[in-house]
């Protein structure tokens, strides 16, 4: 099992990990890959797991893109020696720049390889795989057209099944909030989302009067969004104050407990376009407002993703046109009378639940 990275390259990586546990119990399996998150996730699930460096090219300068030749090559060496210790079976690969050193010296080695694209478009590293693998499951059916032809299957995307498990009753203890009020969900992805986290804090004063606000903004702009909170709460003693504190909480990263009981409680989820969020939205049915990042910071495959989710009953909004007016508008709309069971029951349709099972089994057969 190959990936690493942001959740979006790990999460799955592990919900299939422990299809194949449950498929088959005698099953043997490796992590590798690259960073804490994946070394974490790993853990958490029991598995063994191998660091292999990667170097990502990114979109824009950095100086750590001087470095990615460099630990490319210490990937490929590390790859090898792992590899051919191990020798597995079969290599499965997330996709992501973690995923190319090990899936290239698999093919030196003649061992199968399997991939996964999330995204409707594929990504830079799973264009690359995708010439050494012999299937790529996709999470859209119009990815098929950038792949070989018969190479795809359409699964949708592995979700972590303890995600839809999570019990209202004990959310609403969890948050200290009440029942008979609506909930709104933010999350921007395990890294967060600062136009996402911006245009919450717009609108923070207006939302807190009529909902509760459940916000994850990502470890690095924790410090900045608390701050800017706090100058609210301060601002508005004897005022609005109080109905933030009852109202509104506050997560850097929220676990995989926290946030099955987040999705729980949740009436409406506001995300960013990535595939994982998508399809754990609509496997659970919530009606979902989506930001997805833009072509300027990205390849555009989370716009073309929300296009995708938009078919099902998804609102999208670009995030040039985000204003405190639209989000508090478009949560009104949802709720209308009638409208929101029926926006349920159409984004539940996009969802593949099974995507992780079905993976399991074929690369097991």
């Amino acid at each position: 099992m190959v990936g690493g990275g942001s959740g979006g390259h790990v999460f799955p990586l592990i919900a299939v990990a422990e299809a194949l546990r449950l498929t088959d119990s005698g099953v043997e399996l490796m992590v590798l890959g690259d960073g804490p998150f994946l070394a974490e996730a790993a853990k958490n699930a029991g598995l063994p797991f191998k660091t292999v460096q990667a170097g990502k090219l990114r979109r824009y300068f950095s100086f750590w893109t001087l470095l990615a030749p460099f630990q490319a090559i210490v990937g490929f060496f590390q790859s090898l020696w792992i590899l051919f210790a191990y020798m597995p079976d079969i290599m499965f690969t997330k996709g992501g720049y973690a995923s190319v050193m090990p899936a290239l010296v698999a093919k030196l080695y003649m061992i199968p390889v399997y991939t996964h694209e999330s995204d409707s478009i594929p990504g830079l590293a799973n264009k690359f795989i995708s010439k050494l693998a012999i299937t790529v499951f996709t999470s859209f059916e119009s990815t098929a057209q950038y792949l070989k032809p018969g190479q795809a299957v359409l699964v949708g995307n592995p979700i972590r099944s303890e995600l839809l498990n999570g019990d209202k009753t004990t959310a609403l203890q969890q948050f200290n909030f009440q029942a008979d009020k609506k909930t709104i969900l933010v999350t921007g992805g395990s890294q967060g989302a600062k136009r996402v986290n911006d245009a919450i804090l717009e609108s923070l004063i207006q939302l807190v009067k009529n909902f509760q606000i459940i916000h994850q903004c990502g470890e690095s702009q924790y410090a900045s969004v608390k701050l800017v909170v706090d100058q609210f709460i301060k601002e508005g003693e004897g005022s609005y104050d109080s109905m933030i504190s009852a109202n509104y909480r506050l997560f850097p990263f929220i676990n995989p407990q926290e946030l099955a009981l987040a999705y729980a409680v949740a009436d409406i989820v506001i995300s960013r376009g990535g595939a994982s969020n998508l399809f754990e939205i609509s496997a659970l049915g919530k009606p979902a407002i989506i930001i997805p990042l833009s072509r300027a910071a990205s390849r555009g495959d989370q716009i073309y993703n929300a296009i995708e989710f938009a078919k099902y009953g998804a609102v999208v909004i670009e995030e040039a046109n985000i204003t405190p007016h639209i989000i508090v508008n478009q949560i009104q709309e949802i709720l209308e009378s009638g409208r929101y069971q029926a926006i349920s029951t159409q984004i539940k349709t996009f969802a593949k639940p099974d995507a992780a099972k079905n993976i399991a089994q074929q690369l097991l057969r």
